[in-house]
């Protein structure tokens, strides 16, 4: 690879930059740049942002009037690898963008999946259409309370309260059970917290809400959620023969039970 080289108008960008570290640039962080190192026209950011890129400093991103810097420390025009490159850019943007990290996504980041998602998972509001920068991921749209949200590295997420509630409401929208079947023991979720991500919440996903506490061994807290309200039977995946029946709870689960040890399926 060529060896990168800076023009001596652009050094004191170039300077800020590296002070600065940031992952995602974008123009109105250029135009700030140029105003502190005395440009008289901001206007000139685009200009500048492709000379840095033809240069080799920032690297072209889906999400419009974004880059990623390419500090010197890396020794050349490379990526940082970051997965979530293009969320941080679309927040970088506009910091009130509602999408959230969610299911597998959520539960990477949480330190609770023991591998990263085939694709990215980001939940957002009903009639809000996820960016052309995010079209490998995948959308679902599961309305969580604000309790139930949480930042991890300066991106907003699913708490583990909101992960349980997210999974009881579509149990389907969560991709890896191997890897849910792993973690669900270990967990210790915050009761009150969850009761408020659940506000809203049929029975049903309450009911498949206290079957995965009772997988983690919260049997009482199971037997809580569900006892002062009627009940049918739930469905924890497709309705068809052979599903695990949890009468505490009153689910057949038919979608996790095959992952899940005789002693937690019992």
């Amino acid at each position: 690879m060529a060896m990168r080289t800076i023009s001596s108008a652009l050094a004191p960008v170039l300077a800020e930059l590296e002070l600065d570290q940031p992952l995602v640039v974008t123009l109105a962080d250029l135009e700030s740049v140029l105003a502190r190192t005395g440009h008289t026209n901001p206007a000139s950011a685009a200009k500048v942002a492709y000379e840095l890129q033809r240069r080799g400093w920032l690297g072209t991103l889906r999400t419009q009037g974004s880059w990623e810097f390419y500090p010197a420390a890396r020794a050349g025009a490379f990526g940082s690898g970051d997965r979530f490159v293009e969320l941080r850019a679309l927040r970088r943007r506009d910091p009130l963008w509602p999408g959230v990290l969610a299911m597998e996504s959520a539960a990477s980041v949480l330190g609770l999946a023991q591998r990263l998602p085939s694709a990215e998972v980001i939940a957002l509001p009903r009639g809000v259409r996820a960016p052309d920068a995010l079209g490998a991921w995948r959308t679902v749209r599961t309305t969580i309370p604000v309790v139930g949200t949480t930042t991890v590295s300066d991106l907003p997420t699913w708490n583990l309260e909101a992960l349980l509630a997210g999974i009881a409401s579509r149990p389907s929208n969560y991709r890896d059970l191997p890897g849910m079947a792993q973690w669900l023991p270990t967990i210790t979720p915050d009761l009150p917290r969850l009761h408020q991500c659940l506000t809203g919440a049929t029975n049903a996903a309450r009911q498949r809400t206290a079957y995965l506490l009772s997988i983690a061994g919260l049997q009482e807290a199971a037997r809580e959620l569900v006892s002062a309200r009627p009940r049918q039977t739930a469905w924890f995946g497709p309705r068809r023969p052979g599903g695990h029946y949890d009468h505490p709870s009153g689910v057949i689960d038919t979608l996790l039970a095959p992952y899940l040890t005789t002693t937690a399926a019992a």
